[in-house]
């Protein structure tokens, strides 16, 4: 078929499965089927009358559902994905997310959405339904139920690229202009990889333009479009003294593309920001305290699970002098209120709390303790605070991987030399068998030849003097093989005392 209609592919003809014919109007597609049936007699082939459908505004084709107003996803998946069960382990998470993922161009901050979702499907990841599980769960189905019709390209027009990054992520969307109105074709969005969280400003919005141009190089690449971001420094990228090779890479790319650049503030440019802000955190602190719908009601309903919270709003019913003059309730939020600031109060649910806490430690750069601690104070107040700023920050995969280690290398191991013959040198340590006997012995003394891998074991107490593991050793070991010339052990007190010399 691909050989027959070669010169009409891509025209009026696709073949793909199915051959399908489109136009513009009814005229020209009567002419465009003429065409076709023309050639299908001139090299013999017939069609089967019952299979074929003429005249058709709109199409199913590959799960989409094609007509004059554009794309929109096939409704019999759509209502598939709305009735979806929740899942219950992680292939049925991974099922769902397979299922979404095709229609991902059709959502927008679609990385942002299915983040708390695909965490649970990684191979050392323990299946765990949280949550933020069950609220990803339903905005993804939500933003399926309520997808937007993409437009369809129309080459005879320019296309628009619009791009955005920050931290956590990248969003990109090509669009074309109809009429005054500017229609997407597709929204895409990606979380951004680790080793680029503290890359510059300058490189994550090059990366973004980078991995746009990248995947809409077939619409692209030969014609002239226009590349919209919020971001000016673009401008200045080859005025840089010295780049990477990833920069290099991503500047030989983008330079065989004709664009014109338009800088759009940040204001204005609300979709891409949406896409690429915070893939992993909800985008908690629109404001100083413009918290999201989802995470207000979440707090709202951790506040009544916490019972510190609790004695407060109850307290603050009760008009209680003492903490009406140290707490206020704000729309539903309890704030803590001294000289003059509010801070919001955040209960004991670790989600909550985790949140803030990113919000305040990666969002701002991954600073030290000090930093972190000053931007939480400034906003947030919970008991035990600085403690729980302290392990998060130690917990911090991008500071325990990139931060500067202060303290000099450990030297490197050297394997222990190989015994000469039995007897010369052993190896000791305690074993726990975390059952007391009846006798009172708990642990194992473990003693074991280097050179044959005889060992032996000998009973004893929970906790003895140093005097009988020496006597224990003695009447155990030295009794039947002689003492040892060298012995290897852990620094253990029992071990590194010099009763043994």
């Amino acid at each position: 078929m691909n050989r027959i209609f070669h010169d009409y592919l891509d025209k009026f003809v696709v073949v793909y499965l199915d051959d399908i014919i489109f136009s513009r109007s009814v005229e020209e597609h009567a002419q465009h089927e003429d065409k076709v049936l023309s050639l299908l007699r001139q090299h013999k082939y017939k069609i089967n009358a019952e299979k074929c459908e003429f005249g058709r505004t709109r199409i199913l084709y590959l799960g989409h559902e094609v007509s004059a107003d554009g794309i929109r996803p096939e409704d019999a998946k759509v209502a598939s994905i709305r009735d979806w069960p929740r899942p219950q382990s992680v292939t049925e998470v991974r099922s769902f997310l397979g299922m979404c993922g095709y229609y991902h161009n059709f959502v927008k901050k679609y990385s942002t959405i299915t983040s708390p979702l695909t965490d649970p499907t990684r191979l050392d990841t323990p299946w765990d339904w949280t949550d933020e599980c069950e609220a990803a769960f339903k905005r993804l189905k939500h933003a399926l139920t309520h997808h937007e019709v993409l437009m369809v390209p129309d080459p005879q027009r320019s296309f628009v690229v619009t791009t955005d990054a920050s931290q956590y992520g990248i969003g990109t969307v090509l669009a074309q202009q109809e009429g005054k109105k500017l229609r997407p074709i597709e929204y895409r969005s990606k979380k951004m990889p680790s080793k680029k969280l503290a890359k510059s400003t300058y490189e994550r919005e090059l990366y973004a333009l980078y991995k746009a141009l990248v995947h809409w190089r077939h619409y692209l690449l030969g014609r002239f479009f226009y590349l919209r971001t919020d971001h000016q420094t673009l401008k200045w990228i080859k005025t840089q003294p010295v780049l990477s090779d990833a920069l290099k890479r991503w500047i030989e790319v983008i330079d065989q593309y004709d664009f014109k650049l338009e800088y759009l503030k940040g204001e204005y440019n609300k979709v891409e920001d949406a896409l690429s802000r915070r893939a992993d955190y909800l985008g908690a602190l629109i404001s100083e305290f413009g918290l999201s719908e989802d995470v207000t009601r979440s707090l709202e309903e951790a506040y009544k699970e916490d019972p510190i919270t609790m004695d407060i709003i109850n307290k603050l019913q009760a008009k209680d002098k003492a903490t009406t003059g140290e707490f206020v309730m704000v729309d539903g939020l309890l704030f803590l209120e001294k000289t003059g600031f509010k801070r919001l109060v955040v209960p004991s649910r670790k989600t909550l709390r985790s949140l803030f806490l990113g919000e305040c430690h990666d969002t701002t750069g991954h600073f030290g303790y000090k930093k972190t601690s000053a931007n939480i104070v400034q906003r947030f107040w919970w008991p035990n605070m600085l403690d729980d700023v302290k392990k998060y920050m130690e917990t911090c995969q991008v500071c325990q991987r990139d931060k500067p280690r202060t303290q000099s290398p450990l030297g490197l191991l050297k394997p222990l030399p190989i015994s000469a013959g039995p007897g010369q040198s052993i190896s000791m340590d305690f074993m726990d068998t975390l059952v007391t006997s009846k006798n009172g012995k708990r642990h194992i003394f473990v003693i074991v030849d280097r050179f044959t891998k005889y060992a032996g074991l000998i009973a004893m107490p929970e906790t003895v003097r140093i005097e009988h593991v020496i006597k224990l050793f003695m009447d155990n070991w030295v009794r039947d093989f002689g003492l040892p010339t060298t012995i290897v052990s852990d620094r253990d007190v029992c071990f590194t005392s010099e009763m043994w010399k």
